[in-house]
């Protein structure tokens, strides 16, 4: 009873705290575009010359790596940015996911 009553409590506290998203623009941000318009990359580098409009922190609260991938792309998309270039995810032993990414605009050729 003890020991349920205390991971109820660690649970709870940890649900306030999940889903911390940072982002730290460093770019000059544009309209707020639908999440759906920014394009994903994942493994490889984007085939364009770039420039970085902001910096994504997802920092846990995420129990998928499709949800978390998802705020990043809504978190992109509030910026303006057409691409999200994901840098690292990592998921930890609670079955929770982090990860960091470059909210991005490509650059005419």
């Amino acid at each position: 009873m003890k020991n349920s009553l205390i991971m109820a409590i660690l649970l709870s506290s940890c649900s306030l705290l999940a889903c911390v998203e940072s982002n730290l623009v460093v770019g000059q941000p544009g309209a707020s575009l639908k999440s759906e318009d920014v394009i994903v990359y994942f493994i490889d580098r984007p085939p364009c010359n770039f420039e970085t409009i902001a910096h994504i922190s997802m920092n846990g609260g995420y129990f998928s790596l499709e949800s978390m991938v998802r705020g990043m792309r809504q978190q992109a998309a509030s910026v303006g940015a057409t691409g999200l270039y994901v840098l690292q995810t990592q998921k930890l032993a609670i079955k929770e996911y982090l990860g960091t990414a470059k909210a991005i605009r490509c650059l005419p050729a």
